[in-house]
């Protein structure tokens, strides 16, 4: 449970580091009740923008994108002539992700793919190699979408993984009740970036964690 410290301190930075505008902010509304808490805080989407500013991020590729918001944010950031491809399982959600691309100004740099990643992620292994790849989707299949990274992402590119901590079940506090075999998968995930001969990497301590890498090789 967060603390009223840290609440605070999250208001703090949300007030003057990543503020939001009319179009972004309104993007949770355009989600169903149970799809909400899924989309990531615009601290997390102002620090993956931050990022993409950071490396000059060119080609980008995005493992499930909800509504576009952390997609809008990374491609904001994007130079000019840069592409973002994001994919997204649920075809019910296509209509509205389109929508709120153009309302933030974004839909000429990212291009939506509807599908399940799995089956759609060997089609773009023909724009290798990425400068980032973000994941965010579906749990158990984090150390596939790995794999495909790490085949597909530049030397010196960066692998991001949201929700790493994975409610606090991968350091021990499984309060609630996540599959054990999904634990040990994220576990895995986070140790398969730890290795300091392939990766320059850490978990940033957001709410739900966030794992970045550095490709060494």
């Amino acid at each position: 449970m967060r603390t009223i410290h840290n609440i605070d301190k999250e208001k703090y930075i949300k007030s003057i580091f990543a503020q939001q505008d009319e179009a972004l902010a309104n993007i949770i509304n355009t989600l169903r009740d149970d799809e909400a808490h899924m989309q990531i805080s615009p601290i997390e989407g102002k620090t993956l923008h931050t990022i993409v500013k950071m490396v000059g991020a060119k080609k980008i590729l995005e493992i499930g994108t909800l509504g576009g918001y952390s997609a809008i944010w990374m491609a904001r950031a994007m130079p000019e002539g840069g592409r973002l491809y994001a994919l997204e399982i649920d075809y019910k959600k296509e209509k509205r992700i389109r929508d709120n691309l153009a309302k933030c100004g974004v839909e000429d740099r990212v291009e939506l793919i509807i599908g399940k990643a799995l089956e759609t992620l060997p089609k773009f292994e023909v724009h290798s190699q990425f400068d980032v790849v973000f994941i965010d989707a579906d749990k158990v299949n984090y150390l596939n979408y790995l794999d495909w990274a790490e085949q597909n992402v530049r030397k010196g590119g960066l692998i991001i993984g949201d929700n790493t901590f994975l409610f606090g079940a991968v350091y021990g506090d499984n309060s609630r009740g996540i599959n054990p075999q999904t634990v040990q998968i994220m576990q895995e995930f986070n140790m398969r970036l730890a290795d300091s001969n392939k990766y320059t990497s850490i978990i940033l301590p957001t709410n739900e964690g966030m794992t970045v890498a550095v490709k060494n090789f």
